[in-house]
């Protein structure tokens, strides 16, 4: 897409945000109010009149198409969004969409604020209805992102949260003894300076879905990387909390899906720079990067010590317990727990119990317990 030339890294971001709220929306919106609330809306880079190359309007956009699809299914969907800006030039522009999107079924509103700073006035804008809230923090830097200013938010019954965790800025700061990065990685956040560079920004990524977890009460936080656009390193993880499975299997397949996105919208860049290249030749078309690859060989690694330990604590297991602990790990999909699980119990290292016929595949909800052997 043209408006997205030289930000790809923002087109997958919004297209991991559009994903997940057209399923997100139609599940809640099917039973509760929904409302979004996007703390940094901006608009930032945007060169699109009608503002869909931005969070907001792909958000806003993707809501309206919900709303349609559940009143064809005799719903009655009620969703919000609120729009918050400290910058009062872009709060302008912002004003301006808020005003021409609102609809009799749509209420849209514009706030100038430092969403930091408001937190009681958007707390009371979910409360008043009642409304499952949805948060979308996408900072230009680290500092909104910092804990103690979201515990306001990640408190919040019910809610998800997705947070633009600027991994590569984090790790290029950590060994300035100017900048303070306890309220994002721990009060021994030093400790990672003597890792590796891809290591820090692995270790960066745990701890602060760790914290994210923790001060909000989430049952379950997951990390979804997303590439620079040009290089072969990633550039920010976009942070997912919920307190429902649910929730995880939609992200998860959110993230198979951006995976292959990211594929292509990179090979389109490359072949762009390179036009004398075939589009679908191995050096434009790849299945994925190194760095990639390297984070999921790690993640994998580190959701099967995971589940091992689970399973060496106690004698029964269910395969839903496994799975969710698994599957918060980025790059790590149903597919490969399997397998593992497939592995080991040809190896006759664990039974499983509860199958209706031999060879039954594993899956949730069906009362399957692993048991060691």
């Amino acid at each position: 897409m043209e408006e997205y030339s030289d930000r790809e890294q923002s087109q997958i971001k919004h297209f991991a945000l559009g994903r997940y709220l057209e399923t997100a929306s139609k599940i809640i919106g099917s039973y509760k109010q929904f409302a979004y609330i996007d703390c940094c809306a901006g608009p930032w880079e945007s060169r699109s009149k009608d503002f869909r190359d931005t969070s907001f309007g792909i958000a806003v956009d993707v809501m309206k198409k919900s709303q349609d699809w559940l009143r064809e299914r005799r719903k009655d969907p009620k969703f919000r969004a609120l729009l918050i800006e400290q910058d009062r030039s872009a709060f302008a522009m912002l004003e301006g969409f808020a005003r021409e999107a609102t609809t009799e079924r749509m209420q849209i509103q514009a706030r100038n604020w430092d969403f930091r700073d408001h937190a009681a006035e958007i707390i009371q804008y979910i409360s008043i209805p009642p409304s499952f809230a949805f948060f979308f923090v996408d900072p230009t830097g680290w500092t909104p992102a910092e804990i103690s200013k979201l515990m306001p938010f990640l408190k919040v019954r019910p809610c998800e949260v997705l947070i633009n965790f600027m991994s590569s800025f984090v790790v290029r700061f950590l060994n300035d003894e100017r900048t303070d990065l306890e309220e994002i990685l721990g009060s021994d956040y030093r400790t990672l300076r003597q890792l590796p560079h891809e290591e820090q920004e692995d270790e960066a990524v745990r701890r602060y879905c760790d914290l994210v977890k923790r001060k909000g009460d989430f049952k379950y936080v997951c990390a979804l990387p997303v590439m620079r656009r040009d290089q072969d390193a990633i550039h920010f993880f976009l942070i997912y909390g919920t307190r429902h499975e649910k929730g995880v299997e939609v992200f998860k397949q959110v993230e198979r899906r951006t995976e292959e996105q990211t594929q292509v919208v990179r090979a389109q860049r490359q072949q762009r720079e390179r036009p004398n290249l075939d589009l679908f030749s191995p050096d434009v078309l790849y299945s994925r990067e190194r760095r990639y690859r390297r984070l999921a060989d790690r993640c994998k690694r580190d959701a099967i010590a995971a589940v091992e330990l689970l399973l060496s604590k106690r004698q029964e297991v269910s395969y839903d317990e496994v799975w969710a602990e698994a599957l918060q790990h980025s790059a790590v999909y149903e597919s490969d727990l399997r397998d593992w699980l497939k592995q080991k119990e040809s190896q006759g290292l664990i039974r499983v119990i509860g199958r209706k016929r031999p060879g039954e595949a594993l899956k949730r909800d069906s009362k399957h317990l692993l048991r060691r052997s």
